[in-house]
Formats: structure tokens, C-alpha cells, sequence
């Protein structure tokens, strides 16, 4: 996927140089269309569930699971202020800063791609490595985010610009490999879909509100300031994120209680 991603990213700002925007959205669409038989030849089964409840009731006993783990609901507190900060100033401002200060879509291409081989590269990195208190690594890279709209603010070189995007994307995919390996040992099995669900609508409920205030805010105190808030609002929700006990001494070893009492009687039952 991060492979998918670095190569259109390239692409795509290259289509955009040489034959306009028009273009290259033209081409993004076919190859959308272009998935419809791969996702034709997907055979799913269905799975008879134990207990049936209704649609309501599944979504209290989510709720319920993902506001009783601290650490959980803080971080993805954490994360939407962070995804809301820098989905307005990278996503949408980057590309005015690159059309402004970096030569155009080009460049633009450049850095997503810088982006996309750091997350690569962290994928492999996540393969050896395994920090010893995972949350309190999660929400330290959430301060990491500050570096691209700090590199845009003023603007940086385009080279210390990709530089900065590449570091970034390295941490960003260590940290969704141990959030998610956190989630699989501290949640129960038959609760982790909705938890998940809980996780992924507060992380990016509110990039769309990041999307439609940082133009008006932009035009009103200027693009680099904007920038500069978009970072000191990201490092403040991260350290914020930092009071509970939790988050600082999980370890990596941890499994929560609920979370092994369910394993028990499949290990009983392997036996």
C-alpha cells in the first residue's frame, strides 16, 4: 500500500505539470474504476454470530469497551486535534506553498512521495523494533507531527522539506504498527471491530473541519502563521495526552485483564 502510494504520489505530480490537474483527476478515476473486478473476485463467507443483537446495543457495548481503557480514548482524543491540524496545513496549504515558494505540482510530488518511502522504510524498521512503553512512544510521535507544518511555515528548502516528510512518515507507520498491536492485545476479541470503529471516527471526524477553517484562517493572518499555529497546536494536544499514568507506563508486554480472561478458554480448549 505505502509502495501504491510513493509511485502515485510521483505520478501524480508529474501528470499534473505536464498535462494539468483536468488530467490527472481523469486518470485517478480510471484507475479507481480499475479495482471494481478485484473486488468482484472477493468471496466472502458468512459467519453465524453467537449472540444476535441489535445495531444499537452493539454500538453501547463499543462505547463502552473504548471508554473504559484511558489510554485509549486520550490518544484518539490526541489524534483528532492533531489529524484536524495537519490535514488543513499539509494537506490543503502544501500545495499552496509549493505552487508559491517550490516551483509547482512537481515539487508537491516530491514531498508525498518522500512521505510515502518513510512509511516503506518504517514498515521494515517495525519489524525489529518494539519500544518498551508503546503509548507513550504513539503519543511522542504525535509531536513529531509538528515538523511539516513547521517545514512549511517558512518554507524550508524543498530538500529539508522531503527530508522532514520522509522522518515523519518512518514514525508515523512504527506508531500505527504499535497502536495496533496494542489494540489486539488490550481489547477483546469480540469487541475490537467496534472499539476500532470508536478509534477511527475520532481520530478523522474532524480533518473535514481542519479542510474547511484553515483557508479563512490563511487568508486572515497569513499562510506561514497559520502554519506555525497548526504545529503549536499538535505539540500542545500531545503533551496534554501525556498526564495520564497509563499512557506512560504501559509496557509492551502488557495485556489487559478482561483481554486474557477471554484467551483462557481458547488456550484451554488448544490444550
Amino acid at each position: 500500500m505505502n509502495a501504491g502510494q510513493m509511485g502515485g504520489a510521483v505520478i501524480a505530480g508529474v501528470c499534473v505539470a505536464a498535462f494539468g490537474p483536468g488530467w490527472a483527476l481523469a486518470a485517478c478515476g480510471i484507475g479507481m474504476i480499475g479495482t471494481v473486478p478485484l473486488l468482484l473476485r472477493i468471496r466472502a463467507v458468512a459467519v453465524e454470530r453467537e449472540h444476535h443483537s441489535g445495531m444499537l446495543s452493539d454500538l453501547r457495548d463499543g462505547w463502552s469497551e473504548f471508554r473504559s481503557h484511558t489510554w485509549l480514548w486520550v490518544i484518539v482524543a490526541q489524534f483528532g486535534v492533531i489529524m484536524m491540524a495537519w490535514y488543513g496545513a499539509f494537506e490543503v496549504l502544501g500545495p499552496v506553498v509549493a505552487k508559491t515558494h517550490l516551483g509547482g505540482p512537481a515539487a508537491w510530488g516530491v514531498i508525498a512521495a518522500a512521505e510515502s518511502v518513510g512509511l516503506i522504510v518504517g514498515g521494515l524498521v517495525s519489524l525489529r523494533f518494539t519500544p518498551r512503553r508503546p503509548m507513550l512512544f504513539v503519543v511522542l510521535i504525535g509531536v513529531s507531527c509538528a515538523i511539516t507544518p513547521l517545514s512549511l511555515a517558512g518554507p524550508w528548502p524543498l530538500p529539508f522539506i522531503c527530508m522532514a516528510a520522509f522522518v515523519l512518515g518512518i514514525a508515523l507507520e512504527i506508531m500505527m504498527v504499535q497502536w495496533t498491536v496494542a489494540l489486539a492485545r488490550n481489547v477483546p476479541a469480540d469487541k475490537l471491530a467496534r472499539v476500532s470503529s470508536y478509534d477511527a471516527l475520532g481520530s478523522v471526524f474532524a480533518m473535514p473541519l481542519g479542510a474547511v477553517i484553515v483557508g479563512p484562517v490563511a487568508a486572515a493572518i497569513g499562510v506561514g502563521t497559520t502554519e506555525y499555529w497548526a504545529a503549536a497546536l499538535t505539540a500542545i494536544a500531545s503533551l496534554l495526552a501525556l498526564i495520564p499514568r497509563d499512557i506512560r507506563q504501559m509496557r509492551s508486554d502488557h495485556v489487559a485483564p478482561s483481554r486474557a480472561a477471554a484467551a483462557e478458554p481458547s488456550l484451554a480448549q488448544a490444550g
